[in-house]
């Protein structure tokens, strides 16, 4: 394997590791958020468990969506590097 090829396996990893780990803090602060949020309805409301719960799982969905845009956001400014290097080489 030669030294240009190593260094772009280097760059590929770590972009998705700080990939990874976008997505694992977005997706704990969407829960944290709808737990929250949820745990204060209930307060005002008295309805305990139901709104939290409610929220939670609207969350699932939410998180959802967030990794997908931060993935395809993240994996389209990787090929858009890879093609300027391209180009420039």
């Amino acid at each position: 394997m030669t030294q240009s090829e190593q260094k772009g396996r280097s760059i590929l990893t770590n972009v998705l590791i700080v990939m990874i780990g976008q997505v694992g803090c977005l997706t704990l602060v969407v829960i944290l958020v709808s737990v929250l949020l949820g745990l204060w309805l209930d307060g005002v409301f008295g309805t305990k468990p139901v709104i939290t719960l409610a929220l939670l799982f609207a969350g699932i969905p939410v998180s959802v969506l967030v990794m997908l845009s931060v993935a395809r956001k993240t994996l389209a400014r990787l090929k858009e590097n890879v093609e300027k290097e391209s180009q420039t080489s």
